[in-house]
């Protein structure tokens, strides 16, 4: 549900092949509640949801590159 609500593609590279391969980034990691991914957690929906709106869709690739410092956020998806 939460990678069909972002889109269901990488917000870099446009990659949708292998859902597996899709991850949510936190825009400022100071500001995340929880993980999206922690397990043995049951969350409504909606929390789910407030805490994604903090996330972006972003390939595996894109990701690390992303924490690498090689690829940054467009102004205007960050905001």
């Amino acid at each position: 549900m939460a990678i069909d609500y972002k889109g269901g593609k990488c917000v870099f590279c446009g990659y949708d092949k292998c859902i597996q391969s899709l991850e949510l980034h936190h825009f400022n990691s100071t500001e995340k509640d929880f993980g999206i991914s922690d397990k043995d957690y049951t969350r409504s929906w909606e929390t789910v949801r407030k805490e994604i709106e903090k996330c972006v869709l972003v390939c595996s690739n894109c990701h690390r590159e992303l924490h690498a410092g090689l690829k940054q956020l467009p102004k205007e998806i960050s905001e």
